[in-house]
């Protein structure tokens, strides 16, 4: 066994360790995600690092282009781009140039953009790198568009933060917002898995609509709130299963519990492949499984010492009761103090239906 020595290092202080150790839990990679999302998610933090620091070392160029390359160096010599490393350290310019990283953003290869920022996708089809994910930043815009799927797949948007996020339950609810809009209201911004494969208009859903939501989120909470706050899932308890747990860093530079997030989907129907005849869900069941989720919301929150919030993701084809309105819920409410925040999250098994329930 090593020795138990209690003795500071020489020449180096207290606060200086809790300063080092904050700095690698703010900084530690979203490693329970895959490497496209964790892509994503680094360069964020990357450039929203550059735009609260006034964008120090950037020139007048409004684009950058980070490519996600298994090989950065192979890449670099066929294309005569730099080496580059630790860039959320230095000042090397990000704007104007063309960058190819490893999955965190943290090294690989530089050079100018070889065209314009519009032509810039066409140009890596053509160089064979069109199937890596890619992100591109417009400063002006505040914009940044993500292609995890590389040139020719879908693309989702984030804002790009010029002020720092608070940690705040309201910027969970602006993550929610958006998450919702951008990513699950409707068939062709879901991930997969959540409507069963070519069964979305019928309402019926996949295997596991609340699993592959809950991995969502955790990709989306991990990049809003990059550095100040880290989501992690299935957090086992005595009493249960956390579906997501929020940490922050405290005065001491460690993670402690900050927000309990409980999910539950409500259906029209259950689980059923191609073919196969869907079993209905009643909305009793549905009102029972919101009533769960608010029992479980809040005795995780209480356990953990922690905020507490309940998200309803509603893929019942008809929305017009309102489970939250149900006696049932509201009793179940009435019980918990604090009460959880609660939230109830439309989607729709077509576009269609989306624009005829006013969404646009």
């Amino acid at each position: 066994m090593p020795d138990n020595n209690s003795e500071s290092i020489p020449g180096v202080s207290e606060a200086e360790l809790i300063d080092a150790v904050g700095s690698l839990v703010t900084n530690m990679p979203a490693t329970d995600v895959d490497d496209s999302d964790r892509f994503c998610i680094a360069v964020r933090g990357l450039v929203e690092t550059r735009a609260q620091g006034g964008w120090c070392g950037e020139g007048t160029e409004d684009v950058g282009v980070f490519v996600l390359t298994p090989y950065p160096r192979r890449v670099g010599e066929k294309l005569g781009a730099l080496p580059i490393s630790n860039p959320v350290a230095t000042q090397e310019p990000l704007l104007g140039r063309l960058l190819f990283l490893n999955r965190d953003a943290s090294t690989g290869r530089v050079m100018a953009l070889p065209v314009t920022a519009d032509a810039l996708l066409e140009w890596l089809e053509e160089q064979g790198l069109g199937s890596l994910p890619v992100v591109m930043v417009y400063r002006q815009k505040s914009i940044i568009i993500n292609r995890r799927a590389g040139v020719q797949g879908d693309s989702s948007s984030d804002s790009l933060r010029n002020e720092p996020v608070p940690v705040a339950p309201e910027e969970v609810i602006k993550a929610l917002e958006q998450s919702h809009r951008t990513q699950l209201l409707t068939p062709t911004a879901c991930p997969p898995g959540v409507w069963a494969t070519q069964r979305a208009s019928e309402y019926i859903p996949g295997p596991e609509p609340e699993k592959t939501i809950q991995k969502q989120l955790q990709t989306v909470f991990n990049s809003w709130f990059h550095g100040a706050i880290k989501a992690e899932v299935e957090d086992t308890t005595t009493i249960g299963r956390i579906d997501i747990r929020l940490l922050k860093i405290n005065s001491q530079k460690h993670l402690e519990y900050w927000m309990i997030v409980e999910l539950k989907v409500v259906k029209s129907s259950a689980h059923a492949a191609v073919g196969k005849k869907a079993s209905s869900v009643s909305h009793s069941v549905n009102v029972q499984a919101v009533c769960e989720g608010v029992r479980q919301a809040f005795a995780f929150a209480q356990n953990r010492h922690a905020n507490a919030m309940l998200e309803i993701f509603d893929l019942r084809k008809d929305k017009t009761k309102n489970v939250m309105k149900e006696k049932a819920v509201s009793d179940e409410l009435g019980k918990c103090d604090p009460t959880p925040i609660c939230h109830v999250w439309p989607l729709y098994g077509s576009s269609s239906d989306a624009r005829v329930a006013g969404w646009n």
